[in-house]
């Protein structure tokens, strides 16, 4: 999102103040509180006297802790840092009983009859036949029965299906070698996706001709494109996915225009809010765009009240409403690979980048000619860009190696070069999709042909990305000391002594793996 402190003409933001930073403790407690089951809470903290308490317990020992928080700050403000830890056990108390009273899907050690209905939010291939992952909304059989948040169909001899269509399957549920799955024997075409209230998108980018499955992946979050495991191999799995990236990157776009277009401060807020509310009903509201938009409000709605915010702010104002609405996002990878990018982002990409600023500026002199400004300006976003990719990376590589057992070290130079076809492919885009959709028949091949050469430019960095040697590598799970000690690696920096000290420091926690 753009500054608080960056006035249209006409409009001056109201001057911010100060936010204190109680957020990033309360999100820290309620987050670790809801991922850790019971069973896990009890052993790790039993060596420290504090034992977690039941469902049913926890809203009554985490609010007076809350309350003693508040009183702490009250009476002296020395006492700030122990009001801050005893709201992040309060926080953990009440975040364990979110997380246990958390309604769990039913066992599926049984086979069983099934019939459901619901969207379809991705088509695989298996051989001659098709599978597909169907987020259910409704179930018809069994009464009682709750299904997971994602039901795995196999369909091997049923018409094909695409994302966005909303079928009513009817099957076998049962477990095999492969997991659990519904094996569908009867399917119905209830609403094809053109018949749906985005409709209009997916028939724009029914014009899209060599990549159309990626556009409508890398653009609308929906889909299994031919290319996702050359994106896996080479780390740009990210780049793929609609996330908080593609927000930011529309909502800069939006700003800009909107800027040129001499709107003032204020109607700009509300503006951006919008778009960002409309571009996440247009993706169905995935978790990762529900999780951007989030955060984008946040930051919004930080600027209109006046709040200079903590820097932290943000993701923990989006940690807490999303574990609030919902506290089985704790445990959901997506929700987890997020959260810890956007932390190494904010913490050691932003500190390092303000390192730059002092030592490199690599800003240009009054009298200095554009070809040695467009230098100096490429330079500089180069050096951020790949400050930025390595703190996501060092933040993201415990998780993906816990869950996976992989890495993808070459993923900061990866991005890097991936970031301008990506960037400029949703900037044509988003215009594609509106305009294509709203106005068919207009005269928008140059736009479409546009876009296919920065998707063909994508696939070749992917491409070469997944061809470098050690592009993917399997170091297996980090040890509970690397990951107690992991998040130290992102503690201000505020010189180059500290910088030395956490380049060191990361090479012993990676020995140490």
């Amino acid at each position: 999102m753009e500054h608080v402190q960056d006035p249209a003409p006409g409009a001056v933001p109201p001057s911010p103040t100060a936010f204190q930073p109680w957020l990033p403790w309360l999100a820290a407690g309620v987050v670790i509180g809801a991922l850790l089951p019971q069973a896990m809470a009890d052993a790790a903290v039993a060596q420290l006297g504090w034992q977690v308490l039941p469902a049913t317990l926890g809203w009554a020992v985490g609010v007076p802790l809350a309350a003693l928080a508040i009183a702490l700050v009250w009476w002296r403000e020395r006492f700030a840092w122990l009001a801050r830890v005893v709201a992040f056990l309060a926080a953990w108390q009440v975040g364990a009983g979110l997380g246990a009273s958390t309604p769990q899907p039913t066992p599926v050690a049984v086979t069983r009859l099934l019939a459901c209905r619901g969207e379809v939010i991705d088509v695989h291939r298996q051989g001659r036949g098709q599978a597909f992952s169907l987020s259910a909304d409704r179930v018809v059989m069994p009464a009682g029965f709750t299904p997971p948040q994602r039901l795995y169909v196999r369909a091997p001899t049923l018409p094909g299906v695409r994302c966005g269509d909303v079928v009513a399957v009817r099957g076998v549920w049962m477990r095999d070698a492969r997991g659990a799955a519904l094996q569908a024997q009867e399917l119905e075409m209830l609403r094809p996706r053109e018949a749906s209230p985005r409709g209009w998108a997916w028939a724009a980018l029914a014009r899209v001709a060599d990549h159309r499955a990626l556009a409508e992946a890398y653009l609308l979050g929906q889909g299994d494109p031919p290319e996702k495991a050359q994106f896996r191999s080479s780390g740009l799995l990210h780049v793929l996915a609609v996330s908080g990236m593609h927000l930011v990157i529309a909502a800069a776009f939006a700003a800009w225009l909107l800027r040129l277009a001499g709107v003032g401060w204020w109607p700009r807020q509300l503006a951006l809010a919008a778009l960002i509310c409309g571009y996440t009903w247009l993706t169905d509201a995935s978790p990762a765009t529900m999780r951007a938009l989030v955060m984008g409000l946040a930051v919004l709605l930080m600027g209109l009240l006046a709040r200079a915010p903590h820097r932290l702010a943000a993701i923990s104002l989006a940690a807490l409403a999303l574990i609030a609405w919902d506290p089985g996002n704790a445990a959901d990878i997506g929700f987890q690979l997020s959260l810890v990018a956007v932390l190494g982002i904010v913490t050691l990409g932003l500190d390092v980048v303000a390192l730059r600023e002092r030592w490199l500026p690599l800003r240009p002199w009054p009298l200095d000619r554009p070809p040695w400004r467009w230098l100096l300006f490429t330079v500089r976003g180069a050096c951020d860009g790949l400050a930025i990719g390595v703190a996501a990376t060092l933040a993201t590589a415990p998780v993906l190696a816990w869950h996976f057992g992989t890495a993808n070290p070459w993923s900061p130079f990866t991005t890097l070069f991936a970031g301008p076809p990506s960037t400029l492919a949703l900037w044509l885009g988003l215009p594609c999709l509106v305009l294509g959709g709203w106005f068919p028949n207009g005269p928008w091949e140059g736009l479409y042909r546009a876009l296919e050469w920065c998707l063909d430019a994508l696939v070749a960095v992917v491409d070469q990305g997944a061809a470098l040697p050690g592009a993917t590598l399997h170091p297996g799970a980090p040890s509970l000391t690397t990951l107690l000690l992991w998040p130290l690696l992102f503690l201000p920096l505020r010189d180059g002594r500290d910088l030395a000290l956490r380049g060191a420091m990361a090479g012993v926690l990676l020995l140490a793996w």
